[in-house]
């Protein structure tokens, strides 16, 4: 190689800039609603045994109107779901804006 091929290689690597892509804000908070749901859901079933019993008695405490009643599963995934959503988006519009 020349010294000129070896100045245009630098140049071109010096040259590189990270680009941050923007993140799908609705996306994200889909996915974080999607999995603390169906975890919401989980310990719902799983309340049952002594460690289910103790997240779902936290629950209750996060959530209003979160108890052990008989509906309670499809309450529960239902305020989970939306909770992580709204986090989750909030998360990715400030990432947008901070990473601008």
């Amino acid at each position: 190689m020349t010294d000129s091929t070896h100045g245009q290689i630098r140049e071109s690597a010096g040259a590189v800039t990270e680009e941050t892509h923007p993140v799908d804000a609705h996306a994200l908070g889909l996915s974080a609603g999607l999995i603390w749901g169906t975890a919401i859901a989980f310990l719902e079933l799983a309340a049952g045994t002594q460690y289910g019993e103790r997240w779902r008695l936290l629950l209750a405490d996060l959530y209003p109107g979160y108890s052990h009643r008989p509906g309670d599963l499809a309450w529960g995934t239902l305020l989970g779901f939306v909770d992580a959503y709204l986090l989750g988006y909030v998360f990715g519009r400030l990432y947008n804006r901070l990473s601008r």
